[in-house]
C-alpha cells in the first residue's frame, strides 16, 4: 500500500510539472488560443486578481447587471428537497442534490456555471478550455460549541492539479458566525506561497492553524463575511478552508473546473438530451466533462 502511494505521489508530481502539464493539456491550450475570448473591464480585473493573488470577488448584481439573479437563485433552492438527497461524508453539510445529480439547464445554478461569462473567466486563468467536474449546492449547518474542526472546515490545498478553478457564490449573508470561506493570498501555484506546504497528491494534505500562522501574517488570509450574492472566483489548490459554522448557516452554491488532464469522472449525469443538441455555446459543449 506504501508503495503504491509513493507511485501514485510520483506520477501527479510528474503530471503537474510544466512540460507534462502543458502536453496533456495541448488540445485545451490550442481551442482557447483559436478562440479568445473578448473580456469586458469587470471580466480582466477578477482575471488579473486571480492570477496575482488566487483569489477575486464580485457580486451577481455587477457580475450579471439588471438580472435579479439572487433573487431567481434563492427562490429555486427554496423548490428543492434536501431531505430527499443523497447526502455526504460531511456531516456539518446538507445537500440539495445527489452525488450525482441530472444535468439539466433548467436548473438556474447549472444554467449560470455554463455561461460565457463565466467559462471565459475560468478559461482565461487556467490558460485553456476547461472541463466541468461538478456543481454542488449545500447548507453549512452550525457544529456544537468547542467542536473540532474537520475535513475542509481545516486548512488544506485540494490535491488534484496544478491549478484549480472554482466559484462559490453566497445564497445568504455570511458572517463570522457562518462558517465563512478563507484563503491565503497568494499561495496559487504562481504565487508567493505556491510552494508553502505543498500539495500532497493524490491524498490531499492539512496544515494546522499554528503552524500557519508561523509561515504567514494574518494579513495574507482573506475572510469572506459578506452578503448575499457575493461571487468568489478562485484556485483552490491555494491554502483555503471554510465552513467551520458555530450558530448561523450558510448556503452556498460551488462549481468546479478543471484541465481535461485531469480524468477523474464528473459529478453529474446528462439526461436524455445529447451535448450536441443543447443550446449552448461551444465552450460550454467542451466543458461538459463526458
Amino acid at each position: 500500500m506504501k508503495l503504491k502511494k509513493y507511485l501514485l505521489h510520483l506520477y501527479f508530481k510528474a503530471r503537474n510539472t510544466k512540460l507534462v502539464w502543458e502536453f496533456l493539456n495541448g488540445k485545451a491550450i490550442d481551442m482557447l488560443a483559436k478562440n479568445k475570448p473578448s473580456l469586458d473591464g469587470e471580466q480582466k480585473r477578477i482575471i488579473e486578481e486571480i492570477k496575482r493573488t488566487g483569489i477575486a470577488v464580485t457580486t451577481l448584481d455587477t457580475f450579471f447587471p439588471n438580472q435579479n439573479l439572487l433573487q431567481k437563485l434563492v427562490d429555486y433552492s427554496k423548490t428543492l428537497h434536501p431531505e430527499e438527497a443523497e447526502q455526504g461524508k460531511k456531516l456539518y453539510l446538507k445537500k440539495y442534490w445527489d452525488r450525482y445529480p441530472v444535468f439539466n439547464l433548467n436548473n438556474p445554478f447549472l444554467k449560470l456555471t455554463l455561461e460565457k461569462r463565466v467559462l471565459d473567466i475560468a478559461n482565461e486563468y487556467m490558460g485553456m478550455w476547461t472541463k466541468l467536474k461538478y456543481y454542488d449546492l449545500a447548507m453549512t449547518l452550525p457544529v456544537p460549541a468547542g467542536a473540532d474542526a474537520v475535513q475542509s472546515q481545516r486548512w488544506h490545498r485540494d490535491p488534484q492539479e496544478k491549478k484549480i478553478f472554482k466559484m462559490f457564490i453566497y445564497l445568504n449573508d455570511v458572517g463570522d458566525d457562518a462558517g465563512p470561506f478563507y484563503y491565503v493570498v497568494e499561495s496559487n501555484d504562481d504565487g508567493k506561497y505556491g510552494e508553502l506546504f505543498p500539495q500532497k497528491t493524490p491524498e490531499g494534505i492539512y496544515v494546522k492553524e499554528e503552524d500557519l500562522l508561523k509561515k504567514i501574517s494574518s494579513e495574507n488570509i482573506k475572510k469572506m463575511t459578506a452578503p448575499a450574492g457575493t461571487v468568489i472566483f478562485c484556485d483552490t489548490s491555494g491554502i483555503h478552508k471554510g465552513g467551520y459554522a458555530t450558530k448561523n448557516e450558510r448556503l452556498m452554491f460551488t462549481s468546479f473546473f478543471t484541465s481535461i488532464s485531469f480524468k477523474e469522472e464528473p459529478a453529474y449525469k446528462l439526461n436524455s438530451d445529447s451535448k450536441e443538441s443543447l443550446p449552448l455555446s461551444p465552450e460550454a459543449k467542451f466543458s461538459i466533462a463526458l
